[in-house]
């Protein structure tokens, strides 16, 4: 019997290599395997414990850019990757999170202190902060939307581990955990530049099971009746959105109003305010639609009338309070409040409740120039018209308007 044929280990293989768990020629400056299916080929760092089994599988190459690279399996990596993402919260993310009326202190003081306690809420936090990144850093889009589809992973893993059996210590932490896994659920498919088809309604009632937990987790808050690290922060009865960190200090939103109406053009020469303007204007024309569409719901030629009352009142309340968030969570907390016969409906075609869906999926154009939304509206909109075919007649007009209002610039 022929005797096996021993194997040598390379200590100082390549980080592909290592990830593939193949011997390594260690060929500079790159290995064959890497050369062959045209890899970028990344030695570890000379005093980095290359055999760890405990590593993050990204690493730093120590190149002058910074960029990330996979393969890396050693806990200094993993250490400088996680700084990194930390740095990039405390000193970006968080400030695309803020809001008028909640305190920046909450996002970049009690929150970071807090994930270092809570494992599945650090791992939440380094998600959203990678997704973040990817945007920042176009050339290492795939390298950190796969760090942050990791963190992810963990995050979802340790929260669920946790909601079987929550206790009050983890109340706080997991709403915010949960909430932070709901933007990233949102981000993703826009961030990563997913082309796959949309399936409008399995989107929804992604958000919706999200925005579920979140709820349960707040109401948790609430009944626990002690003042918590983030007490002061979830009880602002209303809070404004800040339309861009660029315009924060001279643009006041409760005024937005009275200083665009008077004279578009005097603004055009801005880009941020002229897209300022066209928000303001996608908000009335939203509004309008919906009062016009208020006379047909009212009107009771059918059996789901009640139904549509509801939804229209729900849409109604989301929307309105723009740029606020309003009492009802704002537009993005939509599909938490609607019904299970609704969503039925929709999906057996009802015309009235499929025109109710594409005003909120007009109505989160508003979001478009948060990074975790972008043109998440547009895609709703148009993957519901898609497949649809012949649009009946009392409904040309408005379908027409909703094509044309999704277009705006993001």
């Amino acid at each position: 019997m022929p005797s096996r044929r021993s194997h040598t280990k390379s200590r100082k293989g390549c980080s592909e290599c290592k990830r593939r768990h193949v011997k390594c020629d260690e060929g500079a400056p790159k290995c064959s395997l890497c050369k062959k299916r045209k890899l970028e080929c990344v030695y570890p760092p000379p005093n980095s414990d290359a055999d760890s089994p405990r590593g993050s599988s990204i690493a730093q190459d120590g190149s002058d850019s910074g960029a990330l690279t996979p393969g890396g399996d050693s806990p200094w990596q993993t250490r400088m990757v996680e700084m990194r993402l930390f740095h990039q919260y405390l000193t970006a993310t968080y400030h695309t999170l803020a809001q008028d009326g909640l305190s920046g202190y909450h996002l970049s003081i009690s929150i970071p202190r807090m994930a270092t306690s809570f494992p599945y809420l650090l791992d939440s936090l380094l998600a959203l902060s990678a997704l973040h990144l990817a945007t920042a850093e176009p050339e290492n889009r795939r390298l950190m939307v796969d760090a942050a589809l990791r963190y992810q992973s963990q995050a979802c893993s340790g929260l669920g581990k946790v909601l079987s059996d929550i206790s009050p210590p983890d109340y706080e932490p997991a709403f915010v955990s949960s909430i932070f896994i709901m933007l990233f659920a949102t981000g993703l498919p826009v961030v990563s530049l997913e082309n796959r088809p949309v399936d409008p309604l399995s989107a929804v009632l992604e958000v919706r099971t999200l925005i579920t937990g979140c709820a349960m987790l707040f109401n948790r808050i609430n009944e626990m009746g002690t003042d918590g690290e983030l007490d002061s922060w979830l009880c602002v009865p209303e809070t404004e959105e800040r339309l861009t960190e660029k315009k924060a200090q001279e643009y006041d939103p409760l005024q937005a109003n009275d200083f665009i109406d008077p004279d578009i053009e005097s603004f055009s020469s801005d880009d941020s305010l002229e897209d300022i303007s066209k928000l303001f204007d996608l908000h009335r024309s939203i509004m309008q639609s919906l009062e016009q569409l208020r006379s047909t719901v009212d009107t009771p030629t059918s059996p789901n009338q009640g139904l549509y009352q509801t939804t229209w009142k729900l849409l109604w309340q989301a929307i309105e309070p723009w740029p606020k968030i309003g009492s009802h969570g704002g537009v993005i907390s939509w599909p938490l409040f609607i019904t299970d016969e609704y969503l039925n409906l929709l999906q057996n075609g009802d015309w009235m409740a499929r025109v109710l869906f594409l005003h909120y999926g007009v109505a989160m154009r508003l979001l478009c120039n948060r990074w975790y939304v972008r043109d998440w509206g547009r895609r709703l909109v148009m993957a519901t018209l898609e497949p649809l075919g012949e649009i009946p007649p009392e409904w040309s007009a408005t379908i027409s308007w909703m094509k044309q209002a999704v277009e705006i610039r993001s």
